[in-house]
């Protein structure tokens, strides 16, 4: 996730440099044919009607991304308030004869939600980490399975039915926070797994180079430097708007634009370990410059 006024100006330059180099042989060209052929004339009334257009396009298009990255972010809020109340539930709620039981379920937890956030980014669960929260016959459970964050989801549920020392209404409200958690890991498949409509960004980015042809001619009796610098001038919030947008529909994509689950996931293992009184308790993940992961 971009930290609020710290993105540098090259960032947010290179997310469009191949369009604005393209825009401008582009304009370079229709300067050229415009020059050799002389054909007729744009009024700048019908190129800026035409822009506003594009503006008004280019901004549902970008709400609508953004509504996917803030549902993600959304959904690992209501991650973190679950993981900390399934925690504090098998703590409190169970005996002292079953403490053992209830931390291995809690550090379950963990195990759960770093592998979640690994696999929606399509990287490799983290071996390490696994075999520190799991015992062996967790892990050598769920490293059998295609989808080892349901299966760890199962494995926790299944433990803590096991608690003998608990009531049937405190089973009940275990049993929920585990619901909200599994249909949170669904949310979050849903959207990783949902492709945006591929023919709406295709159609925008034709849509935003018709309208630099139409200023291009409009602006063709400026001569071609001053109509180079204007039409790059015009391109430029265009097409860093629609990277912004493209970068925010995929918010588990492991760019610096996405939800921050690692740092998510690493602060909900630093609650829980606090939680254990663990004395072995990593640090909270650092920022990269102008984005934390």
């Amino acid at each position: 996730m971009i930290l609020a006024k710290k993105a540098p100006i090259w960032f947010l330059l290179t997310t469009s440099t191949r369009d604005m180099v393209f825009t401008m042989v582009f304009t370079l060209t229709l300067f050229l044919i415009h020059l050799e052929y002389s054909f007729f004339t744009i009024p700048i009334s019908i190129s800026a009607l035409l822009g506003t257009a594009m503006a008004l396009i280019l901004s549902f298009r970008l709400a609508q991304s953004y509504d996917r990255w803030w549902e993600a972010r959304i959904i690992w809020g209501s991650i973190v308030n679950d993981s900390r109340t399934l925690t504090m539930q098998v703590l409190n709620f169970s005996s002292d004869e079953e403490t053992i039981k209830a931390k291995e379920i809690a550090k379950l937890q963990i195990a759960w939600v770093n592998s979640l956030s690994t696999k929606l980014r399509n990287q490799k669960l983290d071996q390490k980490l696994l075999k520190k929260y799991l015992s062996e016959d967790s892990y050598n459970e769920i490293s059998k399975k295609s989808n080892p964050v349901l299966q760890l989801s199962n494995i926790i549920s299944s433990k803590a039915d096991q608690l003998s020392s608990l009531s049937e209404y405190k089973k009940m409200q275990i049993d929920d926070t585990l619901v909200r958690l599994v249909a949170s890991m669904g949310a979050s498949e849903r959207i990783k797994n949902t492709v945006f409509p591929s023919e709406y960004p295709l159609y925008l980015h034709l849509s935003i180079y018709m309208f630099l042809a139409f200023m291009s001619v409009s602006l063709a009796n400026l001569g071609h430097h001053w109509e180079i610098f204007f039409i790059l001038l015009i391109a430029a919030p265009f097409f860093l708007l629609e990277k912004a947008a493209e970068h925010l529909q995929d918010p588990f994509e492991d760019r610096p634009t996405d939800v921050p689950i690692s740092s998510i996931s690493r602060t909900i293992e630093i609650n829980i370990l606090e939680l254990l009184d663990e004395k072995d308790i990593p640090q909270p993940l650092q920022n990269k410059g102008f984005y934390i992961d």
